[in-house]
């Protein structure tokens, strides 16, 4: 080993830690100033050999798990790349007592100094850990106190209505200018329209998501997979329609920035006209409206997804029992020798618990292929009438088209004569129904008669089927008429 070598093996490996907590050009300067001193300092001691500078900007204290270059000295601390690690202060290196203490102990376990300027203290010395202690659980308050401060002062912002304490990140449709204020990104607002468009035009949340994902409209974020949640979040927000209802959510701890939602735990401050609308305050309202329809029908007829229709089966989950409340489901009967016959039937069939149809009897067909003379005749059991139940009404495969298109043209021929009557409501207090009344008025001029069911029009016009004790269906239109 030469003498060069000998005295590099005797050098203390150095690394150095630093840390801002905000992007403000002030702590930049500092940021910037720390890193430069640390590299000075380490390089022209003849003592130290320099392992390299980890430095995190503008982040919080009290989360750990966000602190790239904390973790990626904890890393290179595992692997033996230094021996002793300098940062300027436990405030700077951490603010939650726990974990501060944690990664103190493991370091000193692999055997790696940790010295703290401003306290002049080093946790390989004796008095280190109990000193720490004590040093850690006042920054730790300090950090609650800054914590405390940091709402206070948001919160008195929310009060006076400053829009410019809302992050514009975390919804579709804004930008901030170089001022604060919220301005519409013209890009997504038009992806915002076309969700607005598209669930009132009968797409549920699902629907829209997947479509968005499949022709690759991109997210706020980057993101490549639009989920219903999302989708959910654009139709409720108030911001959409130029409104703000300030602190909806809140930190539950300051440690672990943990957020919940905002019910009732702190106060609410709801503005009107805080910025540009992307959608208007009527066609925002009629989305809400629609929303709540919606849950109404599915509780009502038990169903957890208003919205199972497709292309292939554009009934499905619109065909209700007058019975019982419950929808009807897609069938094939599956008899040997036959080829499957399609039809729909209540699905409580499944369960067996068909509400009985008041009046009326049921006696099942005998099994087709059954021996009419069989040699145990006497003794095999006679098919006896028996309550009927919602169940036993099958509806073929294809009535439910075939209804909606003969209820269809009749409208479109007699539509003159149910006109005066939608025009008067068209004026009412339900905005909701005179926003479908309108639609339809305009599909029946628009589209005239028709041969099959188009998807997008029964999606726009149809509310429910509904089967009676008899077979015979029901249109319910989505403006309230019932043919």
């Amino acid at each position: 080993m030469t003498d060069q070598e000998e005295k590099n093996k005797k050098l203390t490996r150095v690394a150095a830690y630093c840390r801002v907590s905000s992007g403000s050009e002030e702590q930049r300067t500092s940021y910037n100033a720390q890193i430069q001193y640390y590299e000075r300092s380490i390089r022209e001691n003849p003592e130290y050999t320099y392992a390299g500078i980890y430095a995190d900007e503008g982040i919080s204290g009290t989360a750990l798990k966000k602190r790239e270059a904390l973790n990626r000295l904890m890393d290179d601390a595992r692997t033996g790349q230094m021996d002793m690690i300098i940062t300027k202060s436990l405030s700077r290196f951490g603010r939650n007592t726990l974990d501060c203490l944690n990664i103190i102990r493991e370091l000193k376990e692999l055997g790696i100094d940790l010295y703290f300027e401003k306290e002049d203290l080093h946790t390989m010395r004796s008095e280190g850990e109990f000193l720490l202690t004590l040093i850690a659980a006042t920054a730790q308050q300090e950090s609650l106190e800054q914590s405390e401060n940091v709402k206070w002062g948001i919160r008195r912002k929310y009060e006076a209505g400053n829009i410019k304490s809302i992050p514009s990140g975390k919804f579709l449709g804004y930008d901030k200018d170089s001022e604060g204020e919220l301005v519409i990104n013209e890009m997504q607002a038009k992806t915002v329209r076309r969700i607005y468009s598209d669930f009132l035009g009968g797409y549920g949340t699902y629907q829209i998501a997947n479509r968005l994902t499949n022709e690759k409209v991109p997210m706020t974020h980057g993101g490549k997979a639009w989920h219903a949640s999302h989708i959910m979040k654009v139709l409720t927000n108030e911001k959409i329609k130029g409104d703000t209802q300030f602190q909806k959510t809140y930190n539950v701890d300051y440690l672990t920035k943990r957020r919940a939602k905002n019910k009732g735990e702190l106060p609410q401050k709801y503005l009107e006209n805080t910025h540009p609308a992307i959608i208007d305050r009527k066609t925002w309202e009629i989305v809400q409206l629609e929303l709540l329809r919606q849950k109404h029908f599915s509780l009502e007829h038990f169903t957890d997804n208003y919205h199972w229709h497709s292309l292939e089966h554009p009934f499905s989950g619109k065909i209700i029992c007058a019975q019982c409340g419950h929808t009807y489901i897609h069938l094939s009967s599956k008899k040997k020798g036959e080829k499957p016959k399609e039809y729909w039937r209540c699905k409580t069939f499944f369960g067996r618990k068909g509400s009985p149809i008041t009046g009326k009897m049921y006696t099942p067909n005998a099994p087709k292929g059954r021996n009419p003379t069989p040699s145990n005749l006497r003794r095999r059991k006679k098919l006896e009438p028996r309550q009927m139940l919602c169940t036993d009404i099958r509806i073929d495969i294809e009535k439910p088209a075939e209804k909606f298109i003969r209820s269809w043209n009749h409208l479109v021929v007699k539509r003159d004569q149910y006109m005066a009557k939608w025009e008067g409501l068209i004026d009412g207090e339900d905005i909701l129904a005179s926003y479908r009344i309108k639609e339809l008025m305009s599909l029946l001029a628009t589209t005239g008669c028709i041969d099959d069911v188009p998807y997008e029009l029964m999606l726009k016009t149809l509310s429910h089927i509904e089967v009676d004790s008899e077979g015979e269906l029901k249109l319910v239109f989505l403006a309230g008429l019932k043919i």
